[in-house]
């Protein structure tokens, strides 16, 4: 639901206009054999990896 939220409010300008809460900044790490991984800040272990990411269609 919250990014719903975030998407209709950002259609109409700034998020936090409207009281839903800014994205966070994440870290992106991408191995050597196209591993993926999502850190909160640097020097942080990441809270959700993926060894062998595929492409997917919604």
């Amino acid at each position: 639901m919250r990014a719903r939220e975030w998407a209709v409010a950002a259609t109409y300008g700034d998020p936090t206009d409207y009281d839903v809460p800014a994205l966070p900044a994440w870290r992106v790490e991408r191995g050597a054999c196209g591993d993926l991984a999502f850190a909160a800040t640097d020097g942080e272990e990441p809270f959700i990896a993926a060894a062998n990411p595929v492409r997917v269609r919604r």
